[in-house]
């Protein structure tokens, strides 16, 4: 049984086909769970992303440090890690992601294995365990240079197909991805 980790360059549509894929599953009645980020715009500008489980529930996962005019973060003042501008909602993220670990489902969604959610150690672990849970696949976005050393583990494990997302092939993969899977 094939685990799934996708990778691409920001912007290719790797969280495009990972939606693609769990709306081809639900239609065909596969059990699967888990979450993925969703890009925060304000005003044509990026500020921040989003953690939306399967089940539709929604958290903050990281904003912009910065203010303007249009968009002001969060007042609370909790000190947040930082990835470049964004601050890291560590336990926003945390009380969603967390709990996709405790009644996994036949398939598991987790878009995606970064910087920013390398913040929750309790993420870590729960993902070192998914990944050798031998009853569920996994379908994971990770990034495409370096990243952290669990992405780098997770490249090199025997039962992990690595599939490169770019815009000639990003059309075709949701059959073949859905194909790979053991459905059965």
């Amino acid at each position: 049984m094939n685990n799934i980790l996708i990778t691409g360059s920001p912007g290719v549509g790797k969280t495009t086909l990972v939606k693609k894929i769990i709306h081809r599953l639900k239609t065909s009645n596969v059990e699967c769970g888990g979450f993925y980020t969703e890009e925060v715009r304000s005003y044509n500008s990026r500020i921040g992303f989003d953690i939306v489980t399967l089940n539709g529930e929604r958290a903050i996962l990281s904003r912009k440090k910065c203010t303007f005019v249009y968009y002001s973060p969060p007042q609370d003042g909790i000190q947040r890690p930082l990835v470049g501008q964004y601050a890291v909602y560590v336990d926003d993220f945390e009380k969603l992601a967390l709990p996709v670990f405790e009644n996994l489902q036949k398939i598991v969604v987790i878009d995606e294995i970064g910087k920013m959610e390398m913040f929750s150690k309790n993420f870590q672990n729960n993902v070192r365990e998914v990944f050798d849970n031998k009853t569920v696949q996994v379908i994971a976005t990770i990034p495409v240079k370096g990243g952290p050393s669990l992405v780098k583990q997770l490249k090199e494990r025997r039962d992990c197909q690595l599939i490169t997302v770019n815009p000639s092939n990003r059309e075709n993969l949701v059959d073949e991805i859905v194909k790979s899977l053991s459905l059965h």
